[in-house]
Parts: structure tokens; sequence; C-alpha cells
């Protein structure tokens, strides 16, 4: 049985996969892409894998194949297999192109307040010392209510930085707060010397610094909590009724602080690196006084709280054990799995290029998402414009790996109105009058709409005219190799 703790492990035109949140997607490019990027990536490795073994004369484990990258990725509904989500259903339900069956968001699978509490006050590992508990419930009754502020494991620039962010936002907003440590260790030390006397003195009469603190038990004590958007302790922050400020660094938190936005339960930030403490405490401030955010906490609160992951997990693989396993039907299925695969891996492995194999996927995929056939569709007019251009001796594309600067105007020292990137395929509507300015369309590619551009600068070709139909395939083929390097590597 497989289990996932976030909504970013199944496939979906919602929200990019969790391995590609770097992935640049070029305009039209459906988020579902990012999946099918994956997946390719990954059934590269197993196809130039499968094909060392094929010369050997070895044949290779089926589960080795391509085709289990597929199955396991876009035929979910056909699995042998169940696929549990361990969060809440009542925050994040499933999406319209999920599989309706042999998927299951469960509920978050979590320790209960109770069980936290009892540990807090042994001093157990959920807590940095027994005294602290009685330290943080006195600091907690000794004024309003304070605003949580605690990273886990994330870290950007050093300690001292993030601990001046943390003070500082708690000042500007005007708030008591609870700071845990994480793995930047904060402290009031933290905090610098005396030229940060003022920080400092805020700290000492309205900061409690804590080195770990049992999330069920501290939240529905705080105004507001303020962390990078962990899925594990957004769901403990969010059940608490408690507002929520999320401050990405990386993976599906820029998701969750996106979705915290839109749900108004809280507030998504730009990447923490790039936060200043004026920022965060005006977002603390909003997050703790808005009375829509307030109200929609409580809400969602109480549905998340009706929740109880673990019991629905356990009693859903009892039951699945009974009426699967025990009555033959997941062997079944696991047949019929291997069936495929065997079947897949006859047609495949004659083939020398595993390109092939993904043109197959592209048309199943098209019929199963329409978004993906719509990508596919719009490729085929964009080709045909792009030959069209061709025959005209006005389609060109960027050469260079750095790019190429766009201005809005003809004059070299006209605004920027962005970059296009490598492979960018451009169609040319003007030109300067000794050529060598150029105004151009873009047809495929990432960059602006249109702009101006220098073919040559310093000597070296930066955008370079097409020559011929066969280097319109060529160059689209390069783009996808790029996507694919700028996220996984190269490849061999």
């Amino acid at each position: 049985m497989l289990a996932a703790y976030q909504p970013h492990c199944v496939a979906t035109n919602h929200i990019q996969s969790i391995n590609m949140q770097r992935l640049e997607l070029e305009p039209g490019q459906p988020l579902l892409f990012t999946w099918v990027l994956e997946s390719q990536s990954a059934a590269v490795g197993m196809f130039q894998a499968c094909q060392e073994q094929l010369k050997k004369g070895e044949e290779p484990y089926i589960m080795h194949t391509p085709q289990v990258v597929y199955e396991g990725t876009f035929n979910l509904e056909e699995q042998p297999t169940p696929k549990l989500m361990a969060y809440s259903p009542s925050w994040w339900p499933a999406y319209d192109d999920w599989p309706k069956k042999n998927l299951h968001i469960t509920g978050n699978w979590k320790i209960p307040k109770e069980v936290q509490e009892e540990a807090a006050l042994k001093g157990g590992t959920l807590f940095d010392a027994g005294g602290q508990h009685q330290v943080c419930t006195d600091f907690i009754n000794g004024g309003e209510k304070p605003v949580y502020i605690g990273w886990g494991s994330m870290m950007v620039y050093s300690k001292e930085h993030m601990a001046r962010l943390a003070v500082g936002a708690l000042k500007e907003a005007g708030k008591r707060g609870i700071i845990v440590g994480g793995w930047a260790e904060l402290s009031e030390e933290s905090l610098g010397g005396d030229e940060h006397e003022e920080l400092k003195a805020f700290s000492r009469n309205n900061v409690l610094f804590l080195k770990s603190a049992p999330h069920e038990w501290l939240f529905p004590q705080m105004a507001c909590c303020v962390h990078h958007g962990g899925i594990g302790t957004t769901q403990a922050s969010l059940s608490a009724g408690v507002p929520t400020v999320v401050t990405p660094v990386f993976s599906d938190q820029k998701d969750i602080g996106e979705k915290m936005n839109r749900d108004k339960t809280g507030a998504g930030t730009c990447h923490l690196s790039q936060l200043t403490a004026k920022e965060l405490g005006a977002r603390i401030k909003k997050c703790c006084e808005d009375p829509t955010i307030l109200s929609n906490c409580t809400k969602l609160a109480e549905k998340m709280q009706k929740e109880d992951g673990v019991k629905t997990t356990v009693e859903f693989v009892e039951g699945y054990m009974k009426e699967q396993v025990a009555s033959g039907e997941w062997k079944k299925k696991r047949d019929a799995l291997i069936d495929r695969l065997q079947k897949a891996h006859q047609k495949f492995k004659k083939l020398s290029d595993p390109a092939q194999i993904f043109a197959k996927w592209n048309m199943d995929l098209a019929e199963k998402y329409p978004p993906m056939a719509a990508y596919m569709q719009d490729q085929v007019e964009r080709y045909g414009k792009m030959t069209d251009v061709l025959s005209k001796k006005k389609l060109w594309y960027v050469k260079s790996s750095s790019g190429c600067l766009a201005r809005k105007g003809e004059a070299l020292k006209s605004d920027e109105c962005g970059r296009y990137k490598e492979y960018a395929v451009l169609e040319e509507v003007g030109a300067s009058k000794n050529g060598s300015r150029l105004h151009v369309r873009r047809l495929k590619g990432i960059g602006p709409e249109e702009g101006w551009v220098s073919p040559v600068v310093s000597g070296k070709d930066i955008v370079v005219k097409v020559a011929s139909a066969p280097e319109i395939q060529k160059i689209t083929f390069d783009a996808i190799q790029k996507q694919f390097a700028d996220i996984v590597g190269k490849p061999s």
C-alpha cells in the first residue's frame, strides 16, 4: 500500500509536481506537462538500463521497465495497490481530474493533542525540557495571545538574519511572540550586538524563545502562526483555528502559501529569503485582525477537527485486507498489471529511442486529460504557423544559451521588456534599416510576446535564422531537452 502526505504526489493539471516546482513552463504548456516531464525523466533512465541488459542477452525485471512509470503516474485506477493521501480532505479536497477510485484522502495522520501535552509535561522529545512547559504556559497567560514563529529545518542566510526578521516582524505588528529555534537555533543571542539593542529590548519584554514545542498543544493558544508552510505544520495551525502566514522556501510550500491567499485562511508571502520584517509584520497584523480570515479559520478548523486520519486509515487497511487481499482481487489486479507491462515491454524493447515511447504516452494522455489534448493541438497549429513563416524566410530562433534581451523599441537604450530564453522561436515582423535590429513576435518558447532584439552582439550570433523544416523539429526537441536539463541535469 502507498501513502503520500501531499496532494503534489498525484498527477493533475492544477498543481506542479514537487520535483518540477522550479520548472518554468512555456506559455500554453499546461501544469500537467510537469508531471509528463517528470515521468519521462524517470523513464529515460529505466529505458537505458533495460537496453544495457538486453544487449547482454538479459531480460529486464518487468517492474524496472519504463511503462511502470506511466502506470504508477497516470493509471492509478487500475493499480493493484491503492494510494492513501494522509492529509485533510476538508482543507484540500480531491481535484476534479484525479482518479475516482483507488485513491483515498484519509485525513491528517497526527499525534493527538492529549498525547503531545502529556509528553510536554514530562519534558519528552517533543519539548526541550520539563521546566519549559511551565515557562511557556506562564508566558502565554502573561498577556494577549502571542504569535508563533518557527521555520523548522528551513534556513536562509544566517540565524542572525532569521532572528532579526522574526523579532522585527513582531515589533512591526505590535505583537508578543513565541519563536521556536529550529535547525537555525534561533535565540535572543542570535539578534547580535549592541547595534541591535532596540530589537533586543523588545525581545526581552515580548518574546519567548524555545528550542521546540508540540504543535497540537501550542497552536490553539496562538493568535497567528508563521512558518515555512510544510504540509504537516500547516494542518496543525489550521486545525487549531489559527490564521497562518506561510513564508515558503521550496517544494510544495509556495503552492500552500498561495492556497492560504485563495482560501483567505491566512497569507502566503514571497520566498523567505526575500521577505522583510516590515512585510511580515503587516501580514501578521492583517491575519490577527481581518474578520474574514478569522471566521474562515474557525469554520475550517471545525471541519478538520471532526476528521480522524489514523482511525480512517486503520479501518480502510483492515477492510482492504479482507475485501481485496484475502478474496484474491488484489492478485487479479496485480496479474493484470504484469500483463500490461509485459505487452508494453515487448513493443518498446525493439525501439532505439525513448522518445518513441513518449509519443505513445502523449497520445494516451491526450485521451485522458483534455488540457493535454488541447496542448497537443496547439503544438500542431504552432508548427503550421512556424512552417508558414519559414517559407517567407522570417523565422528565427534564440541560439545563445544565455538567451536574448528584448527591448520595447528599436533604439538600444529603449526600455527592456523581458528576455527570450534559449530555443525561443521568433517571427520577424520588422527590422531596422541596417538590419542590426529585429522586431520579433514569439511563436514558441519563453519570453515576451514581442520586442526588439539584436541578432549579433560583439560578433556572436544570438538570434539566428531557421533554415529548414527539420530544423524546427530539432529546435523543439532541444527545447524539451533543456527543460529536462534545467531540472535533472543533462541526459547521459
